[in-house]
């Protein structure tokens, strides 16, 4: 399935081998960083509409690993499609 032997628990991803430069993440989903900053410091005022919870701070942990990893995709998909540019 998905590339990956049935017959084992491992697997291995070749594009987790590099990571993408910090600088070249921050610039999809910029206001993220922010975020996983307030929330780390639990700076939300009283009358934010939006209040730390578990399923908040896992939707930001999931929003960073995106980029990480649509960066490390779109190398591949710059080879399968060259035409269009990131």
């Amino acid at each position: 399935m998905a590339g990956f032997p049935t017959y084992g628990r491992f697997f291995y991803l070749a594009r987790t081998a590099l990571n993408p430069p910090t600088s070249l993440c921050k610039k999809l989903f910029p206001a993220i960083g922010e975020w996983h900053d307030r929330l780390a410091a639990k700076e939300l005022s009283p009358g934010d509409p939006i209040q730390i919870t578990v399923a908040e701070n896992a939707f930001v942990q999931v929003i960073m690993m995106f980029r990480k990893t649509f960066i490390q995709d779109s190398v591949l998909m710059m080879e399968l499609h060259p035409c269009y540019p990131i």
